[in-house]
């Protein structure tokens, strides 16, 4: 198993620890997954030898990468997970989507998780910058609330959908889009999180390098090609 090359450690100490979580590749399990394929699982099995059994404290889609936080400890559980319920948590996110959004923020509401009620969703962005050809932008985007698929359905639902995006996405545009610039997922990263640790009482900062497939588009871009 090549987990350690896959799977790898940005920010640990004795209570949490967070990884660059790979594209294609789920969270957790599922009828079609078996845990052996899943982050939990390879995460599982990095940290048994040292008697420690991690559990998520929050999830990003299969084909999303970046930062991904988990916890060691059962002891120390309700107070990681408080750190997204947290308003000095702050999430950041990078993404290509198609044409060019305006403005800085999208508060459509969304659908609740158990429900179908729309409550309130906002996200922060701002133009990192623009490409003609084919018409797209790369963003940063910020959630300020934890709706599912956030993000996906908010630049979507203003008519600029992640690149390649198979739920919220162009169709059309995504098809060309991957044959030229052979990408094999949607252009969507967790790039970075910070927040207060409640045990260590300061501020941390992790950050995700933007991983091969993505920057290679962006290359690309920038040549025109």
């Amino acid at each position: 198993m090549k987990t350690k090359s896959l799977l790898q450690i940005l920010y640990e100490d004795p209570h949490l620890f967070a990884m660059q979580k790979p594209p294609r590749m789920a969270c957790v399990p599922a009828s079609h997954i078996p845990i052996q394929e899943t982050v939990l699982g390879k995460i599982q099995w990095m940290f048994a030898k040292k008697g420690i059994q991690p559990y998520l404290l929050h999830r990003l889609d299969a084909q999303t990468s970046g930062v991904l936080l988990f916890g060691k400890h059962a002891k120390d559980r309700e107070a990681l997970e408080g750190i997204f319920r947290s308003p000095e948590t702050h999430k950041k996110y990078t993404a290509l989507v198609k044409g060019v959004p305006h403005g800085r923020m999208i508060t459509v509401p969304l659908p609740a998780r158990a429900s179908k009620e729309k409550i309130p969703a906002q996200t922060d962005f701002r133009i990192l910058e623009i490409f003609p050809v084919p018409p797209c932008a790369l963003v940063e985007a910020e959630i300020k609330t934890g709706r599912k698929h956030q993000i996906r359905q908010h630049f979507a639902g203003i008519g600029c959908p992640i690149i390649l995006d198979s739920r919220y996405g162009d169709e059309r545009f995504n098809r060309r889009f991957r044959i030229a610039f052979r990408l094999g997922r949607q252009f969507l990263h967790a790039k970075s999180i910070a927040f207060s640790h409640p045990m260590l009482k300061k501020q941390i900062f992790i950050e995700a390098p933007l991983p091969p497939d993505l920057q290679s588009v962006l290359k690309k871009l920038r040549l025109g090609k």
